[in-house]
């Protein structure tokens, strides 16, 4: 049973350095994983330039994949507008068994018209295992990001994500994977708005991810599936100030992943 735990736990460490994570939150969860143009302060990861367009905020996510205990992640995520620019900044670990990733995050989104943006951040990685077959490894990493307003009804964004593909260890070769993120917004009514983005990452088949959110006052509906065997729903609350969103998806060979959000806008 040990053996195959420790086989399992391998093969998904690798799969976590080597391929897309999940989606870092639970609104982003609950709309498939679409996420390059939606207003929070995750958009640190998703496409730091809508930080210039997103109120100040303190936000803090905590998930789980799949029901195993040991494969968890928690997120503190922030932004705060100045007069010159929208500064970002995030925390994130996420353990697994015997291995653990480490990532922090300093980001300046600014406004280049009234209807776009660009930011760029700077991230801090480091990977630790109790497993000698992993060392302990530290690195840099940058991610940048455009957004668009094209009309009232269409918005744009664009991201990219370690497109060098940083080095993690020398003796087996291994990197971190690029990434990049072509996505839209369109309000097909009123309180629905359509969300898409579609996924590219190094070596990886294109993904397409695709979530409808519903506004009703001060509450939000979403749905929203991904072409990597990804379906999720969710459940969003907002008062003027706090805002609470928990989502869950399934994944028909893994089961089910939740996560939660709790933001407080200042």
């Amino acid at each position: 049973m040990r053996t195959l735990f420790f086989i399992l736990t391998t093969i998904i460490i690798d799969v976590a350095l080597a391929f897309v994570p999940p989606p870092n939150n639970a609104a982003a969860l609950s709309l498939g994983g679409a996420s390059s143009t939606y207003f929070n302060a995750f958009a640190i990861e998703n496409n730091t330039a809508v930080l210039a367009f997103t109120n100040n905020e303190i936000s803090l996510n905590a998930g789980n994949r799949f029901g195993l205990s040991e494969y968890s992640q928690a997120m503190l995520a922030g932004n705060i507008k100045s007069k010159l620019a929208t500064i970002g900044f995030a925390y994130r670990i996420s353990p697994f068994s015997d291995f653990t990733e480490q990532k922090a995050q300093l980001a300046v989104a600014k406004k280049l018209r009234n209807n776009v943006s660009a930011g760029v951040s700077v991230n801090y990685h480091r990977f630790t295992s109790t497993n000698a077959y992993y060392q302990n490894t530290a690195l840099l990493t940058m991610n940048a990001g455009l957004y668009y307003q094209i009309n009232k009804k269409l918005n744009a964004g664009f991201s990219l994500f370690n497109p060098n593909r940083t080095l993690i260890q020398k003796r087996s070769g291994e990197r971190l994977a690029a990434q990049y993120r072509l996505g839209i917004d369109y309000t097909l009514a009123q309180n629905i708005t359509l969300f898409s983005d579609f996924l590219q990452a190094s070596e990886q088949q294109p993904d397409l991810n695709v979530g409808l959110e519903l506004n009703k006052e001060k509450y939000k509906m979403r749905g929203g599936f991904g072409l990597n065997q990804l379906v999720a729903l969710g459940f969003g609350w907002q008062s003027k100030a706090l805002q609470l969103d928990v989502a869950a998806s399934y994944h028909n060979r893994l089961g089910f992943s939740p996560s939660l959000n709790v933001a407080y806008a200042f």
